[in-house]
């Protein structure tokens, strides 16, 4: 289903990655659960058409850590929460010392918090992508208007201006609503409402 958390656990113990689906499931998250004991198994699941909402990963594997699934899984899709779901690790331990791009750490014998910590480590990823897309629209719109500004200065800075009705004159010499001109040129959007000088002016009995 679209709307389940789509989860990797590096995981060599069959039996714990069902104690964990089925933890996850009581919590009260839907989730689809892969499995992967090798380093082969866990690129291709990280390169599939569908890269995982969740990693969660064992330490203690003989033959692929904890470690080295984080290493690869900060390459790969460095923006997808990982959270070490182990015995072979201590909750004294600094998990941000430990690694870069570690969100957690949750032990195995206390899985009723793994809901929660899921949960915690989607809604802090999904905080990070949207600061990023506004920090990005920022840049899109600072650029649009250096441009703006560029274009204007062989006028001495000034911007054409109808004294009536406040077209705006661009460099073709055509005339535009300062909306329509705000817009186009730097991909603003506009709300209208009217100001209380003008609520005043024509409402006012």
């Amino acid at each position: 289903m679209d709307n389940e958390i789509r989860i990797v656990f590096v995981e060599d113990v069959p039996a714990d990655a069902v104690a964990v689906e089925r933890a996850l499931r009581e919590q009260g998250l839907a989730v689809q659960l892969q499995r992967v004991d090798s380093k082969e198994a866990f690129i291709r699941e990280l390169e599939s058409a569908r890269r995982p909402d969740v990693i969660l990963s064992d330490h203690g594997l003989p033959s692929f850590d904890g470690f080295a699934a984080q290493a690869i899984a900060h390459e790969k899709c460095p923006d997808v929460p990982f959270i070490f779901v182990t015995n072979a690790l201590t909750s004294e331990m600094d998990i941000d010392k430990l690694v870069s791009g570690v969100i957690d750490f949750v032990s195995k014998r206390q899985l009723s918090t793994l809901a929660l910590t899921v949960r915690r480590a989607l809604s802090r990823t999904e905080a990070l992508r949207q600061s990023k897309v506004k920090a990005e629209e920022r840049e899109r719109i600072a650029v649009k208007l250096l441009a703006l500004l560029a274009e204007y200065e062989s006028k001495g800075g000034y911007l054409p201006i109808c004294a009536n009705c406040k077209k705006i004159r661009d460099n073709h010499d055509k005339w535009h609503s300062p909306e329509a001109f705000l817009r186009d040129r730097l991909g603003l959007m506009f709300t209208h409402g009217v100001c209380p000088d003008c609520l005043r002016q024509f409402y006012d009995s």
